[in-house]
């Protein structure tokens, strides 16, 4: 059964960093309870935002979703109580700025990515993504390639954009022989396995990606 999964960043911005300069990422285990703000991520470096004194935490899974339940005070305390654990013996300032998504609250999302159940074929997923007349889908849980990632909801995204275009047009946006024009296939039977003859860009199979876009993996 598919899944939404939670995937939760808590975002602080104090008065000055009091956290290493030149360290990025920190990791945090908690002797008690798994996953208890785990991992931490200084975007004061270069690269990001350096001068922003910003500092977030990743929660996920049962973590997140118990956090996203909880108000902007109780979440801070606990965040807080961690990073004096973290950096003992530290002047740590409270932060001039809190925020964090609660995304499993969202009527629209219910989370933050789809999460596929093993033993998902491509068949399966391409009945899922297979548009219905003129009603298409299109988002990062419709990418064989990437689920769960915002480059699957970008390549996706283009991908239903060329083909309803073409469609339209009556000539194809994309590359024909790679089966990239018209509509998405729908199965009627499904096969138990999927063979390595239908990892194609007609399954949603992304055989290009990020080098196609000039970006180095």
């Amino acid at each position: 059964m598919f899944e939404i999964g939670v995937y939760t960043k808590i975002f602080m911005q104090f008065p000055y960093t009091f956290w290493p300069a030149d360290k990025e990422f920190f990791l945090y285990a908690d002797p008690h309870e798994r996953g208890w703000y785990p991992i931490w991520q200084s975007l004061d470096v270069e690269g990001f935002l350096p001068g922003s004194h910003i500092l977030f935490v990743t929660v996920t899974g049962e973590q997140a979703r118990r956090v996203e339940k909880m108000t902007d005070e109780e979440t801070l305390n606990e965040v807080m109580g961690v990073l004096r654990l973290m950096f003992p013996g530290v002047d740590i300032p409270q932060p001039s700025a809190f925020t964090y998504p609660r995304w499993s609250d969202l009527p629209w999302a219910h989370g933050s990515f789809s999460v596929w159940p093993a033993g998902t074929t491509l068949e399966m997923h391409e009945n899922l993504r297979a548009n219905a007349d003129r009603l298409w889908f299109t988002g990062e849980h419709t990418s064989a390639s990437y689920f769960g990632y915002m480059q699957g909801a970008w390549f996706e995204g283009q991908d239903a954009g060329n083909r309803i275009a073409g469609l339209i047009s009556g000539t194809c946006v994309g590359d024909a022989e790679k089966g990239e024009c018209g509509e998405r296939i729908n199965y009627h039977v499904l096969h138990g396995t999927t063979p390595e003859s239908e990892y194609d860009v007609q399954n949603g199979w992304d055989e290009d990606g990020f080098q196609a876009m000039g970006v180095e993996g």
